[in-house]
Order: structure tokens, then sequence, then C-alpha cells
């Protein structure tokens, strides 16, 4: 991997949002001791902007009718029609709603996962600095 093909790749490296090759090169070339083009700078700035990201959102419970549109436009996506009736989906056995509930858990728990990793990543104080004497207006707490 380039230092310009990296770079590309900084801000999805930072978010976790690579599969698992890209995510490996990108290591790979960030523990590389070739010299780098800026690599280990555009990693850092990504990850304050990730950290920042995860920060800034509040964290908020959703209406239960968020969960049944989301279930509803998960099976209507699989080619399945959706008819409500009483809360109770017509047409869709308990296996297939199940199975459709479990995969939206385990995609909403990679993204509170990535959430959490985003807010509880350390900064680096030094690049902090670094930004702010650089006509960057961040405030870091101690």
């Amino acid at each position: 991997m380039t230092c310009d093909e990296f770079k590309e790749r900084a801000a999805a490296f930072a978010l976790v949002a690579l599969d698992d090759g890209e995510r490996d090169a990108c290591a790979r070339h960030l523990a590389s001791a070739l010299p780098h083009l800026g690599c280990r700078e555009a990693a850092a700035e990504a990850e304050l902007v990730a950290a920042h990201l995860g920060a800034a959102l509040a964290p908020e419970r959703p209406a239960p009718h968020v969960w049944r549109e989301i279930a509803d436009r998960l099976y209507a996506a699989r080619g399945g029609a959706v008819e409500a009736h009483e809360g109770i989906h017509a047409g869709i056995d308990e296996g297939t709603r199940r199975r459709s509930l479990y995969h939206l858990c385990g995609w909403l728990v990679a993204a509170a996962l990535v959430g959490l990793y985003l807010y509880n990543t350390p900064l680096d104080h030094r690049l902090l600095q670094m930004l702010s004497t650089h006509g960057g207006h961040l405030v870091a707490g101690h």
C-alpha cells in the first residue's frame, strides 16, 4: 500500500469501516519503518475527528415503532411482503422474524461497539497541541 492509498482510507480506517483485508493492509502500512508522507498525521487526524463524532452523539433510546419499521424494511429488502396486523406481521414465520431480529441486533451491537471504541479512543495531546498551533480551535480537557 502506498502512502496516497493509505491517506485515502485513513478516515474509514479510523471509523473501523474497512473489511479485514483493507484494515490489515492499513495497519501493516502504518507499522512499516518506511518513510511516510503524512500517513501517521492523517491517521491521527481521522481518529481525532472520529472521537469527536462519537462524543457528539447524545445517547437516546429510539421509539418502539422505529424497531418495527427497521424490521419491516429488512424483511422487504429480502423480498418478503410485509403486512402488519395488530403489531404482529402476518405472513412472516417465527423463525424468519427471529433470524431478522438477531441479524439486526448483531448490526446494532457492532455499531455500539464502534461508537464505544471511538468515544474511548485515547487522544494524543501532542497532536492536539500541534493542531491548535496550526489554526485549529480544539479544546482538550484533562
